[in-house]
């Protein structure tokens, strides 16, 4: 009835104030952060493969990277484009620092006398590793230490302590030290502790820059590890002493910066998460994904709050998990790949569910490398994927294995029989017009969306 509005035009356009949708885009070390935001970016900019996204919305809009913030990093965009547009892409390393972007979306105003929609996606990066560290600011040296030996008492990750705990309980930790050499033995022992649970598929480690130091390499800082509670008073020249100070410094410097710099006010916090890895690795390694994404989501505040707990909390109105890698597995089992999920995350979610946090659990793959086909198995036909390892040159089919019902399936992690292949990545297309191949990353884009245009 009201439809000849939006043909009234004015000699001028009534201004429509732009809107800024902040993204912590989290997850564990190897979750796919860096293509994930790769593809973001290629596929809102091309915009030719987003139908689910533009049937929802119904706005037709363009989308540019803006300039690069003088005070952060820029997500370096360009040169993972231009590598995965190489005959043979290979897919990008890790990130190794914070970094942000900025992408800008116009939308086409539906009415005439209104000026063009503009809405900014705020996209942050940053090393997965570094994300665990964020629950030590709740932790003093003492009871930090506690928790990691107690961890470290735990028979699934013992096999890993031996060296590190021997040296410990032969060194003199309370007197005072006349050699400093100790004290480099006792945090590299601990650092290779680390990197043996991380390289076995653990993912609660702390700290995460003894893994990944950035721009801290070789910093005297980060010299220190847990250490028992002493019976008496220790020395303020003892080993203990020294590493408490660094500890200190490390979450109050470190830490606590990296938290109030990068975390605050966010509107959308994305959660990826890397579920193979618990197929391939077993039990242990998804009990301990969930402990990791406890710790996660504790260090953030969800919610409207009061204008003190915002100051000093980021709060964060929407959390989407996402299981990545989905192309890995044949579209038969994609559902089953996102109920396993979902049985991951069922107590975090619920928990943010009874704050009235928007939350969703989906499954994508933001680089589509592989495409579904059939093959005999032992005389039985079966759904596979088929793509190009990484190291070779030519198309090969795989079955990575039936997934489970429920991660307590038994006779799922006794036979171990589920192996996912690392496929090469598929070219991009060479021009900005055109995005790569996906999984569901138009429903995603949606989710986040929504609510603002």
């Amino acid at each position: 009835m009201l439809s000849f509005i939006k043909d009234i035009e004015l000699p001028f356009k009534i201004p429509t104030p732009d809107k800024t949708i902040k993204i912590a885009v989290t997850g564990l070390s190897r979750s796919g952060k860096t293509v994930f935001l790769t593809s973001l970016i290629n596929q809102l900019i091309a915009n030719d493969k987003l139908p689910y996204l533009n049937e929802k919305l119904g706005r037709t809009f363009v989308a540019r990277l803006l300039p690069p913030d003088s005070v952060y990093v820029r997500f370096d965009y360009y040169s993972k484009i231009k590598a995965f547009r190489l005959k043979q892409p290979k897919w990008p390393k890790a990130t190794r620092s914070v970094s942000k972007t900025t992408l800008q979306l116009e939308f086409k105003s539906e009415y005439r006398l209104l000026e063009n929609q503009i809405i900014n996606l705020e996209l942050i990066d940053y090393p997965g590793e570094w994300l665990m560290d964020l629950s030590m600011l709740d932790l003093d040296y003492k009871s930090w230490s506690k928790q990691m030996l107690d961890l470290a008492d735990e028979p699934k990750r013992k096999v890993y302590t031996d060296e590190w705990l021997a040296f410990l309980q032969k060194s003199n930790l309370y007197s005072k030290n006349g050699d400093e050499s100790i004290e480099e033995k006792l945090h590299d022992l601990y650092s290779e502790y680390l990197k043996r649970l991380h390289y076995g598929g653990f993912s609660f480690v702390q700290p995460g820059r003894f893994l990944e130091p950035g721009d801290m390499q070789d910093d005297p800082l980060l010299l220190f590890c847990p250490l028992p509670e002493p019976v008496g008073e220790a020395d303020e020249d003892s080993i203990y002493a020294s590493f408490e100070r660094k500890y200190n410094q490390y979450v109050s410097e470190v830490v606590k910066r990296l938290y109030l710099e990068h975390f605050q006010a966010f509107d959308t916090q994305i959660i990826l998460v890397d579920l193979l890895k618990t197929m391939e690795n077993g039990y242990d390694i998804f009990e301990d994904m969930h402990l990791s994404f406890k710790h996660i989501l504790k260090s953030f505040t969800y919610g409207s709050n009061n204008f003190l707990k915002r100051f000093f909390k980021p709060q964060i109105n929407q959390v989407i998990f996402a299981a990545t890698k989905a192309d890995h597995i044949a579209q038969s089992q994609h559902n089953q790949y996102k109920k396993l999920l979902e049985i991951l995350v069922w107590d975090l979610k619920k928990e943010l569910d009874v704050r009235h946090i928007d939350t969703d659990v989906t499954l994508i793959a933001a680089v589509k490398s592989t495409y579904d086909v059939k093959a005999k198995i032992a005389g039985k036909e079966v759904d596979c994927v088929r793509g190009i390892v990484e190291g070779e040159k030519e198309f090969s089919t795989h079955f990575p294995g039936s997934l489970p019902k429920h991660y307590t399936d038994e006779s799922f992690w006794k036979n171990a029989n589920f192996h996912f292949t690392k496929f090469q990545p598929v070219s991009f297309p060479m021009r900005d017009n055109h995005a790569v191949e996906h999984i569901r990353m138009d429903k995603l884009l949606y989710d986040i969306l929504k609510d603002h245009v």
